[in-house]
C-alpha cells in the first residue's frame, strides 16, 4: 500500500512538473515573440535611416571627409543590420518554442537558446561601440572645424566650417547607437525572462 502511495505522489510530482514547463515554455515564446518584433521593427526603422543619412552626406560631399568617422559609422550600420535580423530569429525561435509547448521534447536545447541570446548581445555590443568611435570621431572633427573658422583670430587657420551635412554624420551615429542600445535591451529581457526560475 505505502508503494502504491510512492509511486501516486511521484506521478502528482511529475505532472506539476510538466505543467510548469509547459507553462514557462508558453511564457516564453509569448516573450520572444513580443520583444523579438519590437526589437525588429524598431532596430530596422533606426538603421535605415542611419544607413540613408551616410549615404546622403557621401553623394552629396561626393567624399569622405574623414575616413574614420565613415567606416566606424558603416561598420555599426552593418552591425545593426545583422543585429536587425538577428532579432527577427528571435520571432522565428518563438515559433519553434509554441510549437514544444504540445510536446516539450522538441524544445530547442536551453544552452542553445542562451548562446543565441548572448551572440546578439555580444553583436550589438560590438556595432555600438564601432557606432560610438564614428560618433567620437565626427565631434572632434566637427570641434576642430569650429576652431578653425571661429571669429576669434588667434585660432583660425583658413579650415573648412562646419555644414550641415558633418551635423548628418551625428545623426546617422546616434541613430545606429539607439538601434544597438534597443537590440541590446530587447537582448537583456529575454535572457531574464528565460533565466527565471520555473514557478
Amino acid at each position: 500500500m505505502s508503494v502504491s502511495i510512492e509511486v501516486f505522489t511521484r506521478l502528482v510530482d511529475l505532472e506539476c512538473m510538466y505543467l510548469s514547463v509547459v507553462k514557462k515554455l508558453e511564457k516564453t515564446s509569448r516573450s520572444f515573440k513580443k520583444r523579438g518584433s519590437l526589437g525588429f521593427w524598431l532596430q530596422l526603422v533606426c538603421t535605415i535611416v542611419s544607413a540613408v543619412i551616410l549615404s546622403f552626406s557621401k553623394i552629396v560631399t561626393g567624399n569622405i571627409s574623414s575616413p574614420v568617422t565613415f567606416f566606424a559609422t558603416a561598420i555599426g550600420i552593418a552591425a545593426g543590420f545583422l543585429s536587425t535580423f538577428w532579432s527577427y530569429g528571435y520571432i522565428r525561435l518563438s515559433a519553434g518554442l509554441q510549437k514544444a509547448v504540445n510536446d516539450p521534447s522538441k524544445a530547442p536545447p536551453f544552452s542553445n537558446v542562451i548562446q543565441s541570446l548572448k551572440n546578439g548581445i555580444c553583436l550589438n555590443l560590438l556595432g555600438m561601440g564601432a557606432a560610438i568611435i564614428g560618433m567620437q570621431a565626427t565631434l572632434g572633427m566637427l570641434v576642430a572645424k569650429a576652431l578653425t573658422t571661429s571669429g576669434n583670430p588667434y585660432y583660425r587657420t583658413g579650415g573648412s566650417p562646419v555644414l550641415a551635412l558633418d551635423i548628418f554624420l551625428v545623426q546617422a551615429s546616434t541613430n545606429i547607437i539607439l538601434s544597438h542600445f534597443l537590440g541590446l535591451l530587447y537582448s537583456l529581457e529575454l535572457l531574464h525572462d528565460v533565466t527565471l526560475p520555473l514557478s
